[in-house]
């Protein structure tokens, strides 16, 4: 199998697991569910002794196997025949949050959503302390 990827997140995360190191953990990681999928296909795999490549890829760069895969994937969003494995709610808990953004003296908000990871831990952190501070 070979595996074109654009995505280097991706990446950093399966590294974690080659060799299954004593702290390989998917707690933190953002799409858990659809790593834990992907890791399980790749030991079936490994156990088979069938060989896998994960290889990087530049996104947006003309890479013909890359736009390719950015094609199917629209269709597969916009399509109702195809399966929608990846599409459904999960039981991982998904935090949204409000982030401050300052420019020319101005301050703006932006809304935030991620499965837990160190941006939520920051921005529970950060809120607590706004309200401690606010408390005095």
């Amino acid at each position: 199998m070979l595996y074109l990827c654009d995505f280097q997140s991706l990446f950093k995360v399966v590294n974690r697991w080659i060799g299954e190191g004593g702290k390989a953990t998917l707690v933190r990681a953002d799409d858990a569910d659809i790593l834990a999928a992907a890791i399980k296909i790749l030991r079936k795999r490994i156990a088979a002794g069938t060989a896998s490549f994960l290889v990087k890829v530049n996104a947006h760069r003309g890479e013909p196997a890359n736009e390719g895969a950015d094609i199917l994937a629209d269709k597969a969003i916009s399509d109702p025949e195809v399966g929608k494995e990846w599409c459904q709610r999960t039981n991982q808990a998904v935090f949204t949050w409000e982030k401050t953004c300052r420019e020319a003296g101005k301050v703006t908000y932006q809304d935030r959503r991620s499965t837990f990871n160190n941006w939520v831990r920051n921005a529970i952190r950060r809120g607590a302390a706004e309200n401690e501070v606010q408390k005095t």
